[in-house]
């Protein structure tokens, strides 16, 4: 059996998938608990769990945390799907925005989805709070795990990936002008942004530099073409940040 609990809202569905899950385990104290997130997610063990049972117990209640965020999971949930809710075993999905195909997959399989989205008052609220600069910051680091964390963030604050391609590409145009400039006005920029570009510039060789702004540029037409996927696209790129 499966239950979906999804939306821009985070908050909100985790809160409600939670309490099913309390709900099922006092209900079905003899129950397997297993959780799994996109860090710990495995093939193999999710598979076994959609016909097999617990050797010691009637039933296995599996809590799946946003395994959506692994690529390598994102692509199959939507095969899974219909398969978890035949199953014995109960599978409780926490996911924020889902993208249409999966979503129509859950939609057509669970047993229950729940959508909670942010009204627009909180999401006009949660995108005036959320520091995007942030991520830009991440990047200037050269810390490909903090970009994509906080990415993902951004994302589950309502914030568009154009608006946040805009931010990356800001950030690297900053840093290719403040690296051979020696002060701000020649590099044609306020004094702080100066300062902590050219900082953040000395993390990268201007030929990265140019790699990652034409990156970002190409990822940005491809994505208004339909070419490539913007989410994902933006995703893959900040992971592929290489340290240093």
């Amino acid at each position: 059996m499966l239950y979906v609990f999804y939306g821009t809202d985070i908050n909100k569905s985790s809160a409600k998938a939670h309490t099913l899950i309390d709900s099922l385990r006092a209900k079905k104290p003899d129950a397997a608990f297993e959780s799994m997130s996109s860090d710990n997610w495995n093939a193999a063990a999710l598979e076994s769990h959609l016909g097999g049972q617990g050797l010691f117990s009637s039933k296995y209640i599996v809590f799946l945390n946003r395994l959506t965020e692994n690529e390598e999971a994102a692509e199959k949930m939507a095969d899974f799907a219909a398969v978890m809710n035949e199953s014995a075993n109960i599978f409780i999905v926490l996911e924020g925005k889902l993208k249409a195909e999966l979503k129509k997959a859950f939609e057509k399989n669970a047993e229950k989805t729940v959508v909670s989205d942010l009204t627009a008052e909180s999401a006009r609220t949660a995108k005036k709070d959320f520091n995007i600069f942030a991520l830009g910051d991440a990047v200037g680091s050269r810390d490909p795990i903090k970009s994509w964390a906080i990415y993902r963030q951004a994302i589950d604050n309502g914030i568009e990936s154009e608006a946040i391609l805009g931010t990356l590409f800001w950030q690297v145009k900053s840093m290719m002008l403040s690296a051979p400039a020696a002060s701000a006005s020649a590099a044609g920029l306020n004094p702080f942004v100066f300062g902590k570009s050219k900082r953040y510039a000395s993390n990268y060789s201007s030929t990265e530099l140019s790699e990652l702004l034409g990156s970002l540029i190409t990822l940005y037409h491809d994505g208004h073409r339909g070419v490539r996927d913007l989410e994902v696209g933006t995703e893959r790129l900040l992971l592929g940040i290489k340290v240093t």
